[in-house]
């Protein structure tokens, strides 16, 4: 099984049920990765419009992808990532859902993540490690990514604000 070569392509492929999102999340990221630094392979990997998922959770992380990715390489940020299906979430989700690490996810989530209400550290882990690789053009871990957090059933749950009231 080939890995989604855009963000439409992970939209299918979950919607399809041929992968988990996680896995398909993370093999795009891979992908992504390895353009750099051809910009205009980036940015085609990005614009396509996609497919729904139906599941605010899906559609707000693939929406916050698109954005985060696309301002942090400076490419132009996609007019699909505005529609309001990637901000459907109506309560925060944590991942990984650990009251010990809300506050730091409140802090330190990427504003394209927060903005969905998406509190992570994955997405600045998983694009270290990538944008290490890319430099060094060796693959190096630097933490535990979506799709293991998902499948060690991590699974992000709603929370109330951290149950602090914040």
């Amino acid at each position: 099984m080939s890995r989604p070569q855009s963000l439409g392509e992970v939209s299918l492929v979950v919607i399809a049920g041929t992968k988990p999102f996680g896995y398909a999340i993370d093999e795009f990221l891979d992908t992504f990765y390895l353009d750099h630094p051809d910009k205009l392979r980036q940015q085609r990997r990005l614009d396509d419009a996609l497919a729904i998922v139906g599941d605010a959770f899906v559609d707000s992380w693939i929406g916050a992808v698109g954005e985060h990715l696309a301002r942090r390489w400076d490419l132009s940020v996609p007019a699909w990532t505005r529609r309001a299906a990637h901000y459907a979430l109506s309560l925060p989700r944590f991942v990984p859902d650990s009251k010990a690490l809300c506050r730091t996810l409140l802090l330190e989530s990427p504003p394209a993540f927060r903005s969905r209400l998406l509190f992570t550290l994955h997405i600045r882990r998983a694009i270290a490690a990538r944008e290490v690789s890319a430099r060094s053009e060796t693959h190096q871990n630097a933490g535990m990514s979506l799709a293991d957090s998902l499948s060690r059933g991590q699974t992000p749950v709603s929370r109330t604000v951290c149950e602090t009231g914040v």
